[in-house]
Formats: C-alpha cells, structure tokens, sequence
C-alpha cells in the first residue's frame, strides 16, 4: 500500500483540490489503510510502538480530531474493515516476511542495549506496522462508540467499498490501490484538514504513466505487492519507489505476461498465489443490501465453481453478517474458513524458548475450545477436520484435532439461558466481576441454571441477554464455574482478588471501566498457565532490562511485581513514549498479550454459537446493538508496557545503594501521574496476592504463596520508607 503511494508521489500523478468541493458527501474510507497511514505519517508515528506493545498513546486523540474535522467539513465518513483473509499468500512468503520482520527487531534492541538511543527509535520505528490486529480491532470499536459508521468487509475492503460507491451509500473512497484494482476510476489518497485540500490519483493516469492496460496494470501492481493479498514477487525488486517500475521492466521484458515472468522464476508455490490472487480480482465477494454474500464478475464471465479454493471454506452468511457488525472479530473465522492457523513472532522478536512454549503447546486447549464452540454451529465438515498450525520458527505443523473436543461440550447443551431481569445490573460496564458475585451464592448460582427455550416466543431478544450469557458461558468454559453454576476453586479465589479491589478502590482507578477485572482474571490465567511467577522465563537469550539492583531476591521480587503490573494500563500525555525500554519485560508482555487475544477469540465465538444456535430471536437485534455487545464484551484493549516499566524502574532503584538512587520521574517525560500510577500498581499486586494466598492448592501450591508472600512484604518495606511515591 505504501509502495504505491510512495509511487504515485514520486512520479507527480496525484491531482489536488479543494476540500469545499467535498462537501454535502459520503467518504468510503479504507479503515485498515487509514489505520496504517497513522502508524507511519511522520506528523503522527510513534516509533516505539513496537517496544510497548498495546496502543499509540496520540491515537484516539488523531482519530477523534479526524472525525472532528470530517464533521466541521460537512462529510460522512463510512469506515470499512478488511474481513477474511484470501488464499493468495503463499506459507512460504509470509514465513520470511515475518522472520524478516523479527529480525529487523532484533536489530533494533541490539542498537538500543548499545547505547545507541536515537538510531534504535528509528529502528522500532521501521517496524510500526507489525502485529496491529489487535489496534484494527480497537480502532472498530472506537469509531463505533464516537458515533461514526464502521463496516467489516467479508474479505478485501477497497472491494466493498466499490460496491458502496456504485450502489450510492458513499460518492468518493478514500483508500489506496486496491479501489483502482477493483474498478474505481480514482480514490483519494490523502486529505489535509489543516490545508483544506484533498489529494487524489486517477486509474487512466496511472495507467498511462506505464502504459498499460487495467490488466497489465493490475500485475504490475500485484507483483509490486502494492496490494496486501498478495507479497512482492521478485527479490531483485527491492528499493519502495522504484518497485513499480522495476516489475513493470521485468514485466516488459517477459512480453507483458505475468505468468511467463513468473515461470521463469521456478517458484510454483507463488505462481498458484499469483494466480489466486489475480483470480479474486476479477471475481470479488461482496456483502450485498440484501444481506447475502455474492462474487462480483468484473471478467464478465461466469463466476468459477472452484472460487473456494481462493477465499477458502464458505462459512454462513449469518455468521460474515456478524463479522460485517464487529460483534466478532475475523481470527478464528479465518482459522475455520483455511484450517489452518499461522502463528507469527511476538514484538520481542520470538527468540524466547518461553513464548514458542505457550504457542505450541499451551495455548492449544484455548484454540480447540474457540474453534469447538463455533464449528458446533457449522456443517458437520467442520466438526470433522483437523487444524494444522504453522510456527515462524519451524517447517514443522501440529494437528489438531476437534472432533472429541466438540462431542464432549457442545455449547448448545449449555445451561445458561438468562431473561434480562436474572442478569446482573452491572453486566454491560463490569461483565467479570458482576457474573462472579451472582455466582459467589451458592443458592443464587443454582437459580441461573435454565435450559433452552422451549418455543420461538420464549427466546432471548436483547443485547444485555446476549452479553451477560456469552460472559456467563466463557467463565464456565474456562473452568472459573462449575457444572452447577457455582464458583469452582479457580473462581472463588479470582473473586477474592476481584472483592479487594472493590475494597480497595482499585475499580476506581482502572483507566477504562474493565481495565482492573481484566487485568485480574489475566493474572490468573497467567498462573494457570505457569507463566505468572518469578523465575527467568528468558535466560536464553538473556533479553536485556530485567531488574539490575540489589541481591537476588530484591531482583525476582522486583521481576514478579512488575510482571503482575504489564497487565495494567498508565496514564502518559497523548504523545510519542520517551523512557527507558525492557526486552525482557515486552516479552513477557507478549506472552500475556497471545493469552488476551485467545480469551477475546473464545468469548466472541460462545456470542456467535448463542445467535446461531437458535435460542436467540435473530431479527430482534439491530446491526448496532451487535456491535454495542462487540464494545462491551471484555479484552478489546490491549495494555501497553507502561506500567510495568514505572514499576521496574521505581523498584529497581530502591534496591539500589541509597547513594546512587536517581529521581525516575526525570526518566519519563509524558507521564501524566506517575504517584498516582504507582500507587494503582501497588494496589493491583495487593488483589493478585490476597487472591493467591485465599487459593487451594489446585491453584496455588504452597511454594507459590510463599513466593508471592515474600515478594508482598518486601514491597511493603521498600514502600514504607517511600509512602509508595517516586
């Protein structure tokens, strides 16, 4: 995408006006586009991103200003998301764009743990774009919550939006190539608010600029890999502004034929992707006004029975309809649609013995039940098939099979079936916590246990039934409730840490109205994982900024409180980060960050098998009160490194001879309340704790609570000399 803007710029072919002459109309934008645009403007890039993890801390800031401004300009903005992903990326090219890309990470930290400081920003910064599903998903759900249109693509959306231009929902896209590629005679590539003055390319320009037919120009533009379904082709191709031209030599020279070029390669296995790709640009899929999903003939020709083989396994039109409304997201519909799940390397780099553990083997039990609860709802050819899992770090792939896993629970058998007026008042704002305390009564927890409905009449309607059940039946899925409802050992002693921070005033004080219950279930899930401890997860290779200070147990104690602090968000000013950096701590981060993404993963499925299980009325929710669940179903929001890095930092230093102790508030300029931060940290660790110790010992064996009953009152003498401040 950026290759060919970086073109068109290059070779002058853009057109300019002004912004008045767009008033009074509806802009289709490219969401994913408009996305990758401010990861990487030099006016709003962050270049540490890639060093934090979680979000840009300016982004709501710019997206908030952006609609703003389309306001003030008298235009609709209709942002629309890419879906599914197509068949046309070759395994094989999109291992080494990953590896490549955790190599190029791999530099950076090299740069920044030499000391280099102002070469390793630009280093990360190379890198802003990489592992951004989870800011996509975010950015959805908060365009829809500031009011503006949003739309999910059931594939490509520069496809979409074409539809939505010639069918009159928008009059202009704002997008980038793929709009051309799909029969758009032009798209705006930019708009300056500031300048009042919008920036578009036209298709016959830049066709006549390399003097090529729609045809010849949509090769040139693949094998460019100016289009992200599919990776540039050649090797030799490699300077971004030059790319274009370049295949269009290599092009040139093979007689205009694509395929002859790539032949002469000998790499079947991107030829099939080439022509997969190629395949789907002449028959796009689209979600009509109908509601149904159809391939568009732009070849003119009839749409090709084998179309599967390029968009893989049709799922239901319902279930593309709930991707359409953001109620799910497209990760686990993408795994059903291909069978297969391509894991790639976290943003430390994924040298960590640790995280490729936790993918290949850990995380596995969390994949089967996602794909279980969502495939019990499909055609039996789901149910059936193995899952292949493909690694960065090895050829090798793992099966896994679902056919037991869906016999044993099927969702459909679930005995949450709640009326409104049984759900807690606080299920659309604190879904965890409020489910926990029904459920903490024993005599209550069995008064939720309902069964199916017997007739259409008595199904559930509405948006607050479909959230608290989909919370209920994840919390019983994930072990936390048992088969009578009531609270098993895993719940009771997260519900003792979830009552502390109510004591507390720890709720209070979460940045977002879920940040604390969050934060609190992930720690447990941590522990149940064994990953939430004190031990170096990273000795090989020994990842740099672990703590320094102090003897060996003031070093684990300050690694554990830390580690406890990644899952908590800070208060920094809506800027750029500039502070110190911990590889070994974004590691750990990563890990916790591939456990979130799987809860999401599960909670949006158990929301998908509820609606098309039957026991929902389907046509008694709108479109927009799916995607109100969507917003309110818990681990949208990502937690950044933040947190955890003041922790460090702070407790390194107390660790350190009184003499030599530095002010670390000097070390992070934008920080907004750092006392205040640490003292929510404190409080956080406090919850995680007193639920540990009140544990049995199927959660926590007496080692552990010893370990995090040491670490506690270590803290708490560090702090008493300190009242908890920097």
């Amino acid at each position: 995408m950026a290759t060919f803007k970086a073109w068109v710029r290059n070779e002058a072919l853009e057109s300019t006006g002004k912004l008045d002459q767009f008033r009074d109309t509806a802009f289709g934008i490219d969401a994913d586009e408009y996305l990758d645009t401010l990861l990487t403007n030099t006016l709003t890039k962050e270049p540490l991103l890639p060093a934090l993890g979680g979000l840009p801390f300016a982004l709501a800031k710019h997206v908030d200003d952006d609609l703003e401004s389309f306001t003030a300009a008298g235009i609709k903005p209709v942002f629309v998301f890419n879906g599914l992903q197509t068949g046309s990326k070759d395994k094989a090219g999109v291992l080494r764009e990953v590896r490549k890309a955790a190599a190029d990470l791999d530099d950076a930290w090299s740069i920044y743990d030499q000391g280099r400081g102002e070469e390793a920003v630009a280093a990360f910064g190379k890198a802003c774009t990489y592992k951004t599903a989870h800011i996509s998903r975010w950015l959805q759900l908060h365009l829809f919550k500031r009011g503006a249109s949003i739309f999910t693509a059931p594939y490509t959306a520069s496809s979409q939006l074409n539809y939505l231009r010639e069918s009159g929902y928008v009059d202009v896209l704002l997008g980038s190539v793929g709009c051309l590629i799909f029969g758009a005679s032009k798209v705006v590539t930019s708009i300056s608010f500031d300048s009042k003055a919008v920036t578009w390319v036209e298709s016959k320009v830049c066709q006549g600029k390399l003097m090529l037919t729609l045809d010849g120009f949509v090769d040139t533009m693949l094998l460019a890999g100016c289009f992200p379904t599919l990776l540039p082709a050649l090797p030799e191709v490699d300077a971004e502004q030059n790319r274009v031209q370049a295949v269009r030599g290599l092009i040139s020279r093979a007689n205009g034929d694509a395929i002859a070029l790539l032949q002469q390669q000998k790499d079947d296995e991107y030829l099939a992707s080439y022509r997969k790709a190629k395949y789907f640009t002449k028959h796009p899929i689209e979600l009509t006004e109908a509601g149904s999903i159809e391939a568009k003939d732009l070849s003119r020709s009839k749409t090709p029975a084998d179309l599967h083989e390029v968009t893989g396994r049709r799922l239901p039109d319902e279930l593309m309809y709930y991707l359409s409304r953001g109620l799910v997201g497209a990760r686990v519909l993408n795994w059903s649609a291909h069978s297969e799940v391509v894991e790639t390397p976290p943003l430390d780099g994924g040298n960590s013995d640790a995280y490729r553990d936790l993918v290949q083997n850990k995380l596995n039990d969390l994949r089967r039940r996602s794909l279980a609860v969502i495939s019990s709802q499909l055609h039996r050819h789901f149910q059936a098939s193995s899952m292949q899992v493909v690694y960065w770090f090895t050829d090798a792939t793992n099966k896994i099979i679902l056919k037991d896993e869906i016999e044993s629970s099927p969702p459909t058998n679930s005995t949450f079936h709640l009326q409104k007026s049984a759900l807690p008042e606080n299920i659309t704002t604190r879904p965890l916590l409020s489910a926990l305390e029904v459920l903490a009564d024993k005599q209550t927890a069995k008064s939720t246990i309902t069964q199916r409905p017997k007739s259409v009449n008595e199904n559930l309607t509405s948006a607050t039934e479909l959230l608290g059940n989909t919370v209920f039946r994840f919390l019983r899925d994930t072990k936390y409730v048992g088969p009578d409802h009531t609270l098993t050992s895993w719940g009771r002693a997260l519900r003792v840490a979830m009552q502390e921070a109510e004591n507390n005033g720890l709720v209070e004080l979460g940045t977002t109205t879920t940040e604390i219950e969050e934060a609190l279930f992930m720690a447990f899930e941590l522990l149940r994982l064994r990953i939430l401890h004190s031990q170096n997860l990273f000795p090989i290779p020994q990842f740099s900024g672990q703590p320094l200070r102090g003897t060996e147990v003031d070093k684990s104690n300050t690694l554990l409180i830390s580690r406890v602090a990644c899952l908590g968000l800070f208060r920094h000013r809506q800027i750029g980060y500039t502070g110190p950096l911990s590889r070994h701590l974004l590691a750990f981060h990563q890990m916790a960050a591939a456990v979130r993404t799987s809860m999401r993963d599960l909670l949006e499925m158990h929301a998908c098998a509820m609606l098309m299980s039957g026991v929902f009325k389907r046509d008694a929710m709108s479109g927009k009160e799916m995607t109100e669940v969507g917003s309110q179903l818990p681990f949208v929001r990502e937690p950044d490194l933040g947190l955890a890095l003041i922790v460090k930092s702070f407790l390194d230093e107390q660790s350190n001879e009184p003499e030599k102790r530095q002010d670390v508030t000097r070390w992070f300029n934008y920080v907004t309340d750092m006392d205040g931060d640490l003292k929510k940290a404190w409080k956080l660790w406090a919850c995680v704790n007193a639920g540990v110790q009140s544990a049995d010992t199927i959660v926590a064996s007496e080692a552990m609570k010893q370990s995090f009953r040491q670490a506690d009152e270590w803290l708490q003498k560090k702090l008493a000399t300190t009242n908890g401040a920097a």
